[in-house]
């Protein structure tokens, strides 16, 4: 693309912005450079990179990509055979491994969120071994540590000892009796890499030895004994010993590097790509940017904004702008004022920051085509160099975007044909149009030219929109409205500004009856559309009303539900208490039986001591039966009561209206009572109660259902739903506790898993089960559950 054309959409300025989210330079030189991709594949996959990032950072956090230094100028140096880098290189590149071996396992861990990264980060190769060579043998600064060889290790052993042994010997003469007098001061020091002692030059030749220097004011030598000498010369030796080695050492990582120059190259190169798309990803979390879909023709941005404007920090008033796929023009009108220019940018924007695999700056649904060229001509292309004036620049710059303009290419154009004649100027623009259209580039223009809004409104090719303007106000609104014409305001406009009233009034007797004509039909147009938005508006909000009425009476419905819900299953946990109760004493009744007969089998005076326990077990049993009593609504073949007049009475049994509630009358306070229906305790008006007579208590009847011992140990629960199968698996657990299962199988299914969640909260929750697992393989696997039973 032409760099004129980027430039003109501030292309270099969302670059610029992009790279201050890169961590390295590299990555940031990247984002610098980037360009858009004439090619859909490669668009497309840029795209799904970043929102794959972007997803990634949201969940994950940032990858681990430090700021690591460009090292292309050491492996650079590197490469030669011989040559030797220095311990601050090789640190430099060590933190380049870190920071690969950082990354790597980050990806390692989550490659399946950004599988299109998948190409990439193959090649970001850790190269554990020389990493781990560059750790142990290189402290933080780059000097060698002593555990990078043995041999240097004990040439430092041997230095410290020399230094120590030289120090203190120095130290002892400085403070021998009678020294003070010669020394000028008590310490050791360093000259010419010699260990000396500073003398007064008044007493320097009372100590034997060797002057290295002397101050500044020439009143203080620094003299080395003569028997630090020898001893100098051995540490002096020492050290280069060390510094010979130290070189060997660095000569041989340096070779190291050179082994892998090759493969750290492209690391370095994939990891600074990587920290380009994180750069993107966290730019687009930033401005709340939206991936687009590439189209084959049509356009369609939903609350778009101009990245320069977003840039400011100040509120950006977004716009739609659409073209149809079977249009190929979009003709944009209306005052100067009012966001037209804006409006072309942020359509060429969008598609330059696409094709670059940047999220655009729009709603979530953006569509594009994927143009081959973006072309612009907007704004004074005056050039006083060349001595063109602004309308021969427009010329030549038109000239140039009709020979290289394809079908593929998007064309902005802002006000066509100014800088001359009105009239010719809007003939060019109109020819300019006409060319277009027969051809399969998009196209998008600005006009004031009455003659263009006309063209406009009768081609087909064209789709035409107004910047929304409040002409009471004179303010712009900063918005498209499609399929409607602008007025360009020009005087209105000029007379807000403060232009001489006089000036004003000469112009509008200047204006021809035509203009005046045409204005008038333009704002009785524009009246009867803002009719029809206010009565669109009105009736959204009447629908949104409605909806919200709606959605309050499902909610009502939902609750109405619930508490039914919530009502059933209190009444279910009672009924299970009330049935385990119930069973414990069967059980304490059969085991009591049992003992008995036994004993009577044994002796027969014992007939009527179990006689009277038989009595004494049916009384019991009656209570059992009436606290067994189902909470539910009393069946539709129950006889009814016969019902009184008089009013109930604490003590009574009543019927609450003509719900068939019926139940004991507990007490009355009020306009509330409460009656008791089996173990459950209900609050009812007492104005609705009915007094139905005394309830009178059926004679108990044990009976012993031998079906239970036929039960089957597992259940199949698949194609129910969930309240029919939870239904179904109570009654099944029921019969298969009172038969004394252990566990049984619950055949549901795989499916979605709502069936099996179902089952197993229930599960958790069930007096009758004590735990619960997944089928084994030959069980059923995941579509059966294992319940234990008490």
């Amino acid at each position: 693309m032409r760099t004129r054309d980027l430039d003109s959409l501030d292309y270099s300025g969302v670059c610029k912005r992009l790279a201050d989210f890169a961590t390295s330079e590299a990555g940031k030189r990247l984002c610098r450079d980037l360009t858009p991709t004439r090619k859909r594949a490669e668009a497309e996959a840029g795209l799904r990179r970043t929102r794959e990032m972007l997803r990634l950072i949201e969940h994950r956090g940032r990858p681990p990509i430090s700021a690591f230094p460009d090292i292309q100028a050491h492996l650079n140096r590197a490469t030669p055979m011989g040559s030797m880098l220095g311990g601050e290189a090789l640190v430099e590149i060590r933190v380049v491994l870190d920071c690969l071996r950082d990354c790597h396992r980050f990806f390692d861990k989550h490659s399946a969120a950004v599988p299109s990264l998948g190409s990439i980060l193959s090649t970001l190769t850790p190269l554990p071994a020389l990493r781990d060579t560059l750790h142990r043998s290189l402290d933080h600064d780059g000097h060698v540590l002593d555990q990078a060889s043995d041999e240097l290790a004990a040439i430092r052993v041997s230095i410290r000892r020399l230094r120590n042994t030289l120090s203190q010997r120095l130290e002892d003469l400085v403070a021998r009796r009678g020294m003070n007098d010669v020394v000028a001061d008590q310490y050791v020091t360093l000259r010419n890499n010699r260990f000396v002692i500073p003398v007064k030059a008044s007493s320097a030749s009372r100590l034997q030895g060797v002057v290295q220097d002397r101050s500044v004011s020439g009143e203080t030598f620094f003299v080395e004994p003569l028997f630090a000498v020898e001893l100098n010369n051995s540490l002096l030796n020492a050290v280069r010993d060390e510094e010979a080695i130290v070189r060997r050492i660095l000569a041989d990582l340096t070779d190291l590097v050179r082994t892998d120059t090759l493969p750290l190259a492209e690391a370095i190169g994939r990891l600074s790509e990587v920290d380009c798309i994180v750069a993107k990803a966290r730019f687009a979390i930033e401005y709340s940017c939206t991936q687009p879909t590439f189209t084959d023709g049509e356009i369609d941005l939903d609350d778009a904004r101009h990245p320069g404007l977003v840039f400011t920090g100040r509120p950006v008033t977004p716009i739609d702008i659409k073209l149809p796929k079977d249009k190929r023009a979009l003709v944009v009108t209306g005052p100067n004022t009012g966001g037209k220019t804006v409006a072309l940018k942020t359509l060429g924007s969008s598609a330059l920051m696409a094709q670059s695999g940047l999220l655009v700056f729009a709603s979530e649904g953006a569509r594009l085509p994927l143009f081959d060229r973006v072309f612009t001509d907007v704004g004074d292309e005056q050039n006083i160099e060349r001595d063109l004036s602004t309308f021969s620049a427009h010329v030549v710059n038109l000239r140039e975007i009709l020979a290289q303009a394809g079908e593929g290419s998007l064309i902005l154009l802002d006000e066509p044909g100014v800088g001359t004649d009105p009239e010719e100027g809007a003939a060019l623009a109109v020819g300019l149009l006409r060319y277009f259209e027969s051809r399969t580039a998009r196209i998008a223009v600005t006009t004031h030219y009455r003659s263009v809004k006309l063209h406009a409104v009768s081609s087909d090719a064209c789709h035409v929109a107004a910047v929304d303007f409040d002409v009471e106000q004179l303010e712009p609104r900063y918005r498209l409205v499609y399929h409607s014409l602008g007025r360009s305001l020009a005087l209105p406009i000029a007379e807000r500004l403060g232009l001489d009233p006089e000036v004003l009034e000469a112009a509008r007797e200047a204006q021809s009856e035509e203009s005046r004509t045409f204005s008038d039909v333009l704002d009785r147009l524009e009246a009867s559309r803002r009719d029809l938005e206010l009565t669109r508006e009105e009736l959204n909000a009447q629908f949104d009303a409605l909806a919200a009425q709606r959605t309050e009476l499902s909610a009502r419905e939902a609750e109405s539900a619930r508490l039914a819900d919530d009502l059933r299953e209190r009444r279910s946990r009672a009924w299970k208490e009330e049935v385990r109760a119930a069973r414990e004493f069967l059980r304490e009744l059969k085991e009591k039986g049992r003992t008995q007969l036994r004993a009577m089998r044994s002796s027969p005076n014992q007939r009527a001591e179990f006689a009277s326990f038989v009595r004494a077990q049916e009384e019991s049993l009656e209570g059992r039966v009436d606290a067994l009593a189902a909470p539910a609504v009393a069946p539709a073949t129950t006889p009814p009561a016969e019902v009184f007049s008089t009013k109930p009475t604490v003590g009574d049994t009543v019927e609450v209206g003509d719900r068939g509630i019926q139940g004991e009358l507990l007490s009355v306070d009020g306009q509330r009572a409460w009656i008791q229906r089996g173990t459950l305790r209900f609050e009812v008006p007492a104005a609705q109660l009915r007094k139905v007579g005394r309830r009178k208590r059926a004679a108990p009847q044990v009976r012993i259902d031998r079906t239970l011992d036929r039960v089957e140990r597992e259940v199949t629960l698949v194609g129910l739903r969930a309240r029919q199968a939870l239904e179904k698996l109570e009654t099944f657990l029921d019969h298969a506790a009172q038969t004394d299962q252990n566990s049984v199988r619950i055949i549901h299914g795989i499916g979605s898993g709502a069936l099996q969640r179902a089952v197993r909260d229930y599960l958790s929750t069930s007096p009758y089960c004590i735990g619960f697992r997944q089928g084994d393989e030959n069980e059923g696997g995941a579509g059966v559950t294992v319940a234990v039973l008490e």
